[in-house]
């Protein structure tokens, strides 16, 4: 059975669809859109999302990504095309876009202030080569051959490592739940003198806490310690 869809644009099943559209319930091609985007974009704990490059129209967008859409951050998409809220940012960005696709580039990024204050936020541009390429160009495609899809992801200085990861992080070295808390802070940037005061506690004990961290997972300084965290447990959006 069938729906119709009406209004400027709506998100079904992880996609942004523009309108109008007919879009069959249990359809074996959106079935198959939602398979083979995640075959090209496997880690889907990054917010990600597929568009033209010549068109700048958005094909597909993740959870994540619709969720960072959401919060009125500086990413946009206005009437089906992705943008930025200042026009600054999205001249670098399709201009970035240009230079990737007309030199056959593999990857492109660019890193731009997260809103206001001190986060960043990281811009990578994925452009799908060989059998890749020719899997999204068919079965996200259009019925314009010159279609260029390619795979936008956005990554912040305000996402956290994943939880699920730092709880495994935790069993492995046998941290307490105190230990973990601490390790939590530095991950997030805070100076021991930061995390005295947070926590009340002496700058001293603070002091004595990270060096018994550091030696029960055997980094020398803390920089080993954010290192090894942020290899095993990479940042992921919070829910």
């Amino acid at each position: 059975m069938a729906r119709i869809m009406s209004g400027a644009m709506r998100l079904t099943d992880e996609r942004i669809i523009p309108d109008p559209v007919i879009v069959q319930e249990h359809a074996p091609a959106a079935s198959l859109r939602s398979d083979i985007a995640a075959l090209i974009c496997p880690d889907w704990r990054v917010a990600s999302l597929i568009m033209d490059a010549r068109t700048g129209q958005v094909i597909f967008a993740n959870s994540p990504c619709l969720q960072l859409l959401s919060s009125g951050q500086n990413i946009q998409i206005v009437a089906g095309r992705f943008t930025f809220a200042t026009e600054l940012m999205a001249d670098r960005f399709y201009a970035l876009l240009d230079r990737l696709v007309c030199n056959g580039l593999e990857s492109a990024a660019m890193i731009e202030r997260d809103g206001v204050g001190a986060h960043f936020m990281a811009i990578t541009v994925r452009n799908p080569q060989g059998f890749f390429r020719d899997v999204l160009n068919r079965c996200l495609g259009s019925k314009d051959d010159r279609a260029q899809f390619v795979i936008v992801e956005f990554t912040s200085s305000r996402d956290q490592a994943d939880w699920f990861a730092m709880r495994a992080f935790a069993q492995t070295f046998a941290l307490s739940p105190a230990e973990a808390d601490l390790c939590d802070l530095m991950l997030r940037g805070l100076a021991p003198a930061e995390i005295s005061a947070l926590k009340m506690r002496d700058a001293t004990d603070i002091d004595r806490a990270i060096e018994g961290l550091l030696t029960k997972v055997g980094c020398k300084n803390p920089g080993q310690l954010v290192r090894l965290v942020m290899t095993l447990c990479p940042p992921t959006r919070l829910a």
